[in-house]
């Protein structure tokens, strides 16, 4: 849902772009100068830092070097595409419409953008998001004016506008039919800070700045970067639930988890505790997630104390929901072994966190504040039926459900 808002987003934003450039044309210098600042701001204080520390959370053996080589291809790569506008000898109107349709290229490139920053984490995805947006206002301004100033019609232009404004929700689209392994994202990242800066350094910033007045002007553009720098932090903690700051990745071992979603717990009026779901890339569905055999890791902040008994009914009546009287037979053992596990732990206190780790192998594992609290429990069906108890079809509360899959808030 966010993404699809995002792409509806993207799209008037091209469009009215364009369509304000027909009507002031030349007027539009202090927009294309904030959104030059918010181009190189996303570069500078989201991409590359995160493209840094990303590839460090994945284990990758990238060096901040190798990374910044990645934005320097990312940079000329766009040059390349950026001059192939320059076509000595055709007529006018061909260099207009060859000119709208690399812009094309151009904006279904910030769909991808977008759409590979959200895999790597929301807070990620909605600071490439308002970068994108601000400069799909200037792509629309751009498309209207290339087309136009080579003697290109009126309705030829408002043809290539439309065509732009899709191109940001194809380039979503495009992403939703791949995921990227962990390590390659911050390689992707570093990529898309050099399509950023090129953008910025070498396309908006000279478009604004030219015969314009130069100190509000270069006040926009500075002002577009301090947006953006502003926007990166709030985004950094943007997962917070409840008054409880919920991280956006957790480590398994060697593998990099992120945030899939977080929500609240509620039993009767009172607050229970801060649930949030960590998998290898996020998944919208349930089901998936259940069945899929891949690490997982869900964590628990109380909100309140808890004693060991409560702890091992909840777990027991959560199970007892989603499977027959035959299947909880089969699941005794497991079971068995879980709730010795809670009693292990006697009572939790408000502020505690608790762990149940899902291994790749069938395995479970169970802690409180990073310390085990019993052996690994295998049977990969018991992984299944420990899971439903908050993503089943039958959960203990369906609003933390969705809440956990990212599909609406829980506050």
């Amino acid at each position: 849902m966010l993404l699809a808002a995002i792409a509806c987003a993207a799209f008037l934003s091209t469009l009215t772009g364009g369509l304000l450039a027909l009507k002031l044309r030349d007027k539009l210098h202090l927009i294309l100068g904030f959104s030059a600042g918010a181009v190189l701001g996303v570069a500078f204080f989201d991409l590359l830092p995160e493209a840094i520390d990303f590839s460090a959370r994945a284990g990758s053996t990238a060096a901040a070097g190798t990374l910044l080589r990645w934005t320097a291809v990312g940079f000329l790569a766009y040059l390349i595409l950026d001059r192939s506008l320059l076509l000595h000898g055709r007529p006018a109107t061909a260099r207009g419409s060859v000119g709208a349709s690399i812009l094309c290229v151009h904006s279904l490139l910030d769909g991808v953008a977008i759409g590979v920053a959200f895999q790597a984490s929301r807070p990620v995805g909605v600071v490439v998001a308002i970068a994108v947006l601000t400069h799909d206002f200037s792509d629309g301004v751009n498309t209207m004016n290339i087309v136009i100033k080579n003697r290109g019609e009126r309705r030829t232009a408002l043809h290539w506008l439309i065509a732009d404004a899709l191109a940001p929700s194809l380039g979503i689209a495009a992403t939703l039919a791949f995921v990227l392994p962990a390590p390659m994202l911050g390689y992707l990242l570093a990529l898309f800070a050099g399509f950023f800066l090129f953008i910025g350094a070498s396309d908006l910033l000279p478009e604004s700045f030219h015969a314009h007045p130069k100190f509000l002007t270069t006040a926009m553009t500075v002002v577009g970067a301090a947006v953006l720098y502003l926007a990166v932090n709030l985004a950094a903690h943007a997962a917070e639930v409840a008054g409880v700051d919920v991280p956006e990745r957790t480590t398994q071992g060697t593998t990099t988890l992120v945030l899939n979603g977080a929500g609240k717990r509620e039993r009767f009026i009172f607050d229970v505790y801060v649930a949030a779901l960590y998998l290898p890339q996020r998944e919208a569905s349930a089901a998936a997630v259940v069945a899929a055999p891949e690490p997982k890791r869900l964590t628990l902040r109380l909100l309140r104390d808890l004693s060991a008994e409560q702890l091992s009914n909840a777990l027991r009546e959560g199970i007892g929901l989603n499977r027959t009287p035959e299947e909880l037979r089969a699941l005794t053992p497991q079971i068995d072994a879980l709730i010795a596990t809670m009693n292990a732990l006697g009572s939790a206190r408000k502020g505690a966190l608790l762990t149940i780790d899902f291994f790749a192998d069938g395995t479970t594992r169970v802690a409180q504040d990073g310390k085990s609290t019993g052996p690994p429990i295998a049977g990969a069906d018991f992984q299944r039926a420990l899971l439903d108890v908050w993503l089943g079809a039958k959960p203990v509360q369906a609003d933390l459900k969705n809440a956990l899959m990212g599909t609406s808030a829980n506050p």
